[in-house]
């Protein structure tokens, strides 16, 4: 799987340590120092339709409070404490989360979390990630998961950390789709119920149709048709599926520029230039390309695949958060 960055504190002097992973932080969280001493190592990856975190940190406290209402942040986070305690939940309401214990919080909701000295998995799932696996999504802000109802999710979560790197990518989709099956487990330990299933039922056809484009990107003929075509679906359900999408053509050019920025981070890339990449994506030209991934991403294809490539030499905090926040638009 895919790294998006690696943080370790021990690299820099002490305030410098403190300066750099507040920065990696700061477009989702406001970080303040604890009395206990700080130290910070975090490790992420890019699942399919997730983001994973191995952490482990201490002196450090993490805050959403009015930056919610503005930072558009959309997405459920679950925290499973491997050793040491957690002290995190709704901003002024926080529980301690101890070893074998999870913690569920909604990124829409003012939250927090501190602590003297933690190990903890961390995991972002969108809403429709998150309803498949609970049914419902009320009450499930702060919502503590004990170590026995998460055990196998928690299990699962530790494995992961530790093969993530040589995993193929052709086992991205069925993982995520185990990790919202194990979810569902420790929250509904008894059965989710009729609910659940049925958004787990429209979550998986949702993902087939999403992967069936992601696999076709390159093919210029590529229609909607085509999807019709291939999965049965009438038009009016296709459509429907997609309408938080913005629709389905808006879907796949979506992806066509993520498979761009993806192809302008990869080294195997470098001597192709966007003149002849941009065709291989359904693009009418180098123009039109450029274009769209300025209005998307905020930066030229050639200033991007420039800073890739200075990343790659001299890793920087700015890079990481790139990364990150554009593996974030993906979770969804």
């Amino acid at each position: 799987m895919k790294e998006i960055f690696e943080f370790d504190s021990d690299a820099y002097a002490s305030d410098e340590a403190f300066v750099r992973y507040r920065d990696l932080y700061a477009s989702g969280t406001d970080v303040e120092r604890t009395g206990a001493p700080f130290y910070a190592r975090s490790r992420s990856w890019k699942l399919h339709r997730m983001m994973l975190f191995s952490r482990t940190y201490g002196g450090v406290s993490h805050r959403r409070a009015e930056r919610v209402a503005n930072d558009g942040f959309d997405h459920f986070v679950l925290h499973h404490v491997v050793s040491g305690q957690l002290s995190s939940g709704p901003y002024g309401k926080p529980v301690v989360v101890t070893a074998g214990e999870s913690l569920l919080l909604d990124t829409r909701e003012p939250m927090e979390s501190a602590s003297a000295g933690v190990r903890l998995i961390t995991l972002n799932l969108g809403r429709a990630s998150m309803r498949a696996a609970a049914g419902s999504l009320e009450h499930l802000h702060g919502r503590r998961i004990g170590a026995r109802e998460g055990a196998l999710l928690g299990a699962m979560l530790c494995t992961l950390v530790e093969q993530v790197p040589q995993l193929p990518a052709g086992a991205h989709a069925t993982i995520t789709r185990t990790l919202i099956d194990l979810l569902a487990v420790a929250i509904n330990p008894a059965g989710a119920g009729a609910s659940a299933e049925f958004y787990r039922l429209e979550h998986v056809r949702l993902d087939t149709v999403r992967r069936l484009i992601e696999s076709r990107l390159e093919a210029s003929d590529f229609s909607v048709q085509d999807i019709v075509n291939v999965t049965g679906m009438s038009r009016t359900a296709l459509y429907r599926q997609f309408e938080n999408f913005g629709g389905v053509a808006r879907f796949i050019q979506k992806c066509r520029l993520q498979r761009l920025r993806e192809w302008l981070d990869d080294r195997a890339f470098d001597h192709v230039a966007l003149a002849e990449l941009a065709p291989r994506l359904g693009f009418s030209g180098e123009s039109h390309a450029s274009r769209l991934f300025k209005q998307a991403f905020g930066i030229t294809p050639g200033a991007y695949r420039a800073a890739s490539i200075h990343g790659a030499k001299n890793p920087t905090v700015e890079l990481m958060v790139r990364r990150w926040a554009h593996s974030l638009t993906e979770v969804a």
